[in-house]
């Protein structure tokens, strides 16, 4: 009588089915060997090559590096695995916050945190300067989303905006008091 832990042993070592380990073993009456030797002639499980010397040390050594060569091998898919989720949630969270850009307290525009992370690494010369442009004419900017709603992050841009704000009033105020004294001096 064959026993269901045998024929989990035996599947486990073959890499074979429950039914075609049963169906082996039983065949052989149980002998491991005759079942081994079955599979290997019904080309169900392939044969280790032979050599003309073996030993137990040497099938330990290669065990050993077997199972060496196995756990590296997962470490590196497990460490591929992580990067890949990593990136994942960095590209879902890119993607559900955004920069807005505000002008008279209305969104004019929003862009995805990811393309705006893109356009700094890779247009920083012609999207700075649009940035500091656009807060002389009064546009401000924020970040919004779910994970950016709450950080300090916004009130420091507020600030910036704001003093920016101000410094051009005051640049505007300068330029239309050094005209009115142009035209005046020009009219005496």
């Amino acid at each position: 009588m064959i026993t269901i832990e045998q024929v989990e042993k035996f599947r486990k070592y073959t890499g074979v089915s429950y039914a075609q380990a049963k169906e082996a073993l039983e065949a052989t009456d149980g002998d491991i060997l005759e079942a081994v030797i079955l599979l290997e002639k019904q080309q169900k499980i392939q044969s280790e090559p032979t050599t003309n010397y073996s030993s137990r040390t040497e099938e330990k050594t290669a065990r050993s590096t077997e199972n060496t060569t196995k756990s590296k091998d997962s470490e590196v898919n497990e460490t591929f695995r992580d990067l890949g989720r990593f990136l994942k949630d960095l590209l879902h969270k890119g993607n559900t916050n955004h920069f807005d850009v505000i002008k008279d307290k209305k969104v004019v525009m929003m862009i995805p945190m990811t393309l705006f992370v893109l356009l700094i690494l890779f247009a920083f010369w012609v999207v700075l300067p649009l940035l500091i442009i656009g807060l002389f004419f009064g546009y401000g900017y924020r970040f919004s989303g779910s994970d950016l709603e709450k950080t300090q992050v916004n009130e420091a841009v507020e600030k910036v905006s704001d003093v920016t704000l101000k410094a051009g009033e005051i640049v505007a105020k300068a330029a239309s008091d050094i005209s009115k004294e142009f035209n005046q001096k020009k009219e005496d």
